[in-house]
């Protein structure tokens, strides 16, 4: 019997491979438009290297010596002593050179008040390891069942290397990694067909934190579009019942305020373009600690495999990376980088598509033309 040839045996094994990945909208595409595809994403993978390649780190927020993270552990621990809490946010808030004038420097008072209740810091992080273990599995049996269970699988690496900063000590203090993890939770709940939990989990994203917002736009619109009359009627209700709260914090905030409190000079609409919007990226668990130039060639392909996913749940996914995107944009100073943790898991499960997408608008780029 005649030995297998190895150089014949490894072009059946990538044969294999690229026919066993699921469809793509670029499938059966025509060589113009994957052209363009190609081209419009290499030029955005090399406008973000360049961008990458000068930007300059912002300046931290000022006087913010130890950071935010910092000013609302010492405010947890001071609720758990008795203290409520926006007589202890203030005095932290103060002590710590931040601007306390506006409501929005104010985190809402959802996360301190869970964590405070908790026996300690540990039992946070115990919870939120717990919820991001939950959702990247949730999020992975979600794709699973929009593509296959190979894109299934694959989507884990990715979540895993976005939700590990789940894992360090402060992390359960970042509002915006704890409503990260929620939104993944959320739209893998929409995915599974659970839309009851994927509404109260957004809810409870919105509620700890309002830079949520964005996510629950897109979850009101898929409603209204797909004509989900009781989805809309629980949305009115608990926008409502959000805006009452956020009222209610703004007062508190006021009653609080004294003659010696601060304002930041400038507002929260600073136009920071692509730099600002690479650097929200790099907030993404493993990448913090990654060269910017590395965000910036994985964001266009994140973007790419988000844009050939067709099956069920794709829409949410990546209207909402793109809410975010267009948000930020415009809204965010220099130091809110770690804005990101709010969109970067849901952008790192298009990295599953990408050898999908690219296998389509290859096959489309070396289509001879006979059909058209």
């Amino acid at each position: 019997m005649p030995a297998s040839n190895p150089a014949l045996a490894a072009p059946t094994a990538r044969a294999s491979f690229l026919a066993a990945l699921p469809p793509t909208r670029f499938r059966a595409m025509r060589r113009p438009l994957a052209g363009a595809i190609v081209t419009l994403a290499l030029f955005a993978m090399l406008l973000l290297v360049a961008t990458a390649i000068g930007y300059r780190p912002p300046a931290t927020a000022p006087a913010a010596d130890a950071g935010d993270v910092a000013a609302y552990g010492r405010i947890v621990e001071r609720m758990r002593a008795g203290e409520g809490y926006y007589s202890a946010a203030h005095a932290e808030l103060r002590q710590g050179g931040f601007g306390t004038q506006s409501v929005f420097n104010w985190r809402l008072p959802t996360l301190s008040w869970i964590e405070s209740r908790l026996p300690s810091l540990l039992w946070a992080n115990v919870l939120l390891g717990i919820a991001a273990l939950a959702a990247l599995l949730a999020a992975a049996k979600f794709v699973a069942a929009s593509a296959d269970r190979t894109t299934g699988m694959r989507v884990m690496p990715a979540l895993i290397l976005s939700l590990i900063a789940c894992t360090t000590p402060a992390a359960a203090f970042f509002t915006e990694i704890v409503a990260g993890v929620l939104i993944l939770a959320s739209v893998a709940a929409y995915g599974l067909k659970r839309p009851a939990a994927g509404f109260v989990i957004a809810l409870l994203a919105l509620f700890i934190r309002e830079l949520a917002a964005p996510y629950v736009i897109v979850c009101v619109a898929l409603a209204w579009r797909d004509r989900r009359f009781v989805e809309l009627g629980a949305w009115a209700a608990g926008l409502a019942a959000f805006a009452a709260y956020f009222a209610w914090h703004a007062a508190m905030v006021q009653a609080t305020l004294g003659a010696g409190d601060l304002a930041y000079p400038d507002g929260w609409v600073q136009f920071g373009g692509l730099g600002f919007i690479l650097a929200t990226a790099k907030f993404n668990g493993a990448f913090i600690a990654a060269p910017l130039w590395a965000t910036a060639i994985l964001m266009p392909l994140c973007l790419l495999g988000l844009a050939a996913w067709q099956g069920a749940g794709a829409r949410r996914v990546a209207l909402t990376v793109a809410a975010y995107l267009v948000a930020f944009v415009v809204v965010g100073k220099p130091f809110n980088t770690y804005w990101g943790a709010l969109y970067t898991p849901l952008m790192m499960i298009g990295l599953a598509f990408v050898p999908a997408a690219l296998r389509d608008l290859f096959a489309a780029l070396r289509a001879d033309g006979k059909a058209a």
